[in-house]
């Protein structure tokens, strides 16, 4: 799975030429502001529109909340209802949803190395 750390649809869609599996980090940035921020849903298919002209395959991109690299989402945004709703979007929106083990414990890790906390 690549990674390009970049919240751009139009800087982050090339990759998709040359690597089998990308994580959609600007939809990243989009669950954020709608589920933490508390912005428009429209947000969500405002960014979908822009990403179909960007990528290939909005199927074939990996989709999360909390992943190795970023803070938390409950370490930013202390709210455990909007963290469900996050991860039921990611789980059944466009792309393969990648699940962050400890989400499950609520886990509120900071920056990485943080985000890594043992699982008991």
């Amino acid at each position: 799975m690549g990674e390009c750390f970049n919240g751009d649809p139009a800087y982050v869609g090339p990759y998709q030429d040359v690597l089998s599996g990308l994580f959609n980090y600007p939809m990243y940035y989009t669950i954020k502001d709608v589920f933490g921020s508390k912005k428009s849903m429209n947000n969500i298919k405002n960014r979908y529109d822009e990403e179909d002209s960007h990528f290939k395959d909005l199927d074939a991109l990996g989709i999360f909340v909390d992943n190795h690299d970023n803070a938390r989402f409950l370490n930013q945004f202390n709210d455990q209802n909007m963290f469900a709703s996050a991860l039921w979007f990611a789980m059944t929106a466009k792309g393969i949803p990648f699940y962050y083990y400890g989400s499950e414990q609520a886990y509120s890790g900071g920056n990485d190395p943080n985000n890594r906390e043992s699982l008991w």
